[in-house]
């Protein structure tokens, strides 16, 4: 039993690193663009090409996710797992020694194709591996990694810029990948529960595949691609474009099931109104929530003149709060069900209202520590919310279709992610542009907390769609 017991632990150690390194690769490479630029001569007319390092690992990565779920359903999620998680080790090496622009946009997209083929087979194991209350343990775990992982990026990255230097900087923020793959790789080989075949064998819906795929990118792509001027008229036409994609992936999907076919999307999955609840609530909240650093950190940099150390030391009580209330969560969510939910939400309303409040307070530079209590409520609050939502929404979900669930759930988060920093983007670079004859501290000041109001609004409506869940796990 005990021996049972530590490999199911080392297991779990696995797919927790690789929970790890996928979401810090979001965020880590952000502060090292301006160094990238640099060292590889990157023109004006390259430079909205540069973007695309971090915009590309995003699109692959979402684009991916609901089909890798499939293939894990398919295939075994120990295989799939392993193989997205050596595609990953092969493209971290590939970015850190990249001479041209070019080159790394292509290794990072590919990098973000394998988090995106790996990581739905995080939450399918989990489920695979517990059950009952010690899901919602793991799961709280789980919170905890996203939380932290999200969160440091900025001061991972610029706490190795700061030891390497501008020149050699940016690529140890590929190459510190390496040796965290390399232990997930190995543990993963030797722990992951082996592939065991459905009783019902798992087809492969290829109409679904592309049809899916071509819907997400119609959408994401305007979102993830837009710059700092906002949304223009066809960045619009594309996400519309993609309404007919979507409508005509249901109709396929509900005429295969009803032929006794498995489609890529199950339409039992889509009837589960728990799941779904839990899916819109999740894309809600992760608009809101990674939006918060994207905005924090370009006021803290750009607009006060701060260094990528600085604006990571800033935000750091959101992950603490974060990582001791996701830790906790499974305790209170046992005793208090889905109004754990609206604690959550309620404590991340005020944090962000009172990080609101201290910038109305200051027209220019001020101390970091105004912010740390603020930040570490809304974190306490991001904590509490993460890893029951993953409970109640997975939790719904049984046998072949977890895979394909976990794709859909993460493809949710990532959607919610991009769609977040794009609109609150835009509404903080226009109100940027709209402020004249003040300060840029004051501007930017103005900004973020116009930003923080259309965060609120989001998280009211979280507040709202909490009721649709089932009262307990």
């Amino acid at each position: 039993m005990e021996k049972t017991d530590r490999r199911r632990t080392l297991a779990l150690v696995s797919i927790m690193l690789g929970a790890f390194i996928s979401l810090l690769d979001t965020t880590i490479v952000n502060v090292a663009l301006p160094d990238i630029t640099t060292a590889l001569h990157a023109t004006s007319e390259s430079i909205e090409s540069i973007e695309w390092i971090i915009s590309g690992y995003a699109l692959a990565f979402g684009v991916v996710l609901i089909l890798a779920g499939r293939l894990g359903d398919r295939f075994g999620r120990k295989n799939i797992y392993i193989f997205g998680i050596l595609l990953f080790l092969i493209m971290s090496i590939t970015a850190g020694y990249a001479q041209t622009e070019k080159s790394l946009i292509i290794s990072r997209v590919i990098q973000g194709l394998a988090a995106g083929l790996f990581f739905p087979q995080i939450n399918a194991v989990i489920m695979d591996m517990y059950h009952g209350k010690q899901l919602g343990k793991i799961f709280g775990i789980l919170g905890s990694v996203i939380g932290v992982a999200t969160a440091i990026g900025p001061l991972a990255g610029g706490l190795l810029i700061e030891l390497f230097g501008p020149d050699n900087g940016w690529r140890a923020v590929f190459f510190v990948n390496v040796p965290i793959v390399l232990v997930t790789l190995v543990l993963a080989m030797l722990y992951l529960p082996k592939h065991q075949a459905p009783k019902e064998k798992v087809r492969f819906d290829i109409p679904g595949v592309f049809g899916l795929t071509l819907a997400l990118m119609l959408l994401l792509y305007p979102v993830i691609s837009r710059g700092s001027d906002g949304f223009r008229f066809v960045d619009y036409m594309w996400m519309a474009s993609s309404i007919p994609f979507f409508l005509l992936l249901y109709w396929w999907s509900v005429r295969q099931a009803k032929r006794g076919n498995q489609p890529l999307i199950s339409p039992n999955l889509l009837k589960n109104q728990p799941f779904v609840s839990g899916m819109v609530l999740s894309l809600v909240y992760f608009a809101a929530f990674t939006s918060i650093f994207f905005i924090l950190s370009v006021t803290w940099q750009t607009g006060f003149g701060q260094s990528a150390i600085a604006s990571g030391l800033a935000i750091t009580p959101f992950a603490i709060g974060s990582v001791v209330a996701a830790a906790n969560s499974n305790r209170f969510i046992m005793k208090i069900g889905r109004r754990l939910l609206h604690l959550g939400v309620t404590l991340v309303i005020i944090g962000l209202s009172a990080v609101s409040v201290v910038f109305q307070m200051h027209d220019g530079v001020f101390s970091a520590w105004w912010l740390a209590l603020p930040l570490l409520i809304a974190g306490l609050g991001s904590g509490l919310i993460i890893a029951p939502l993953n409970s109640f929404t997975l939790s719904t979900v049984v046998g072949p279709e977890r895979g394909g669930a976990s794709g859909m759930f993460n493809t949710a988060q990532r959607v919610g992610s991009s769609f977040g920093i794009a609109v609150v983007g835009s509404v903080f670079f226009r109100t940027l542009g709209d402020a004249t004859g003040v300060s840029q501290a004051k501007a930017f000041s103005d900004g973020l907390q116009t930003s923080m109001y259309v965060n609120i609004a989001l998280l009211v409506v979280c507040f709202v769609l909490v009721f649709r869940l089932p009262k307990k796990i």
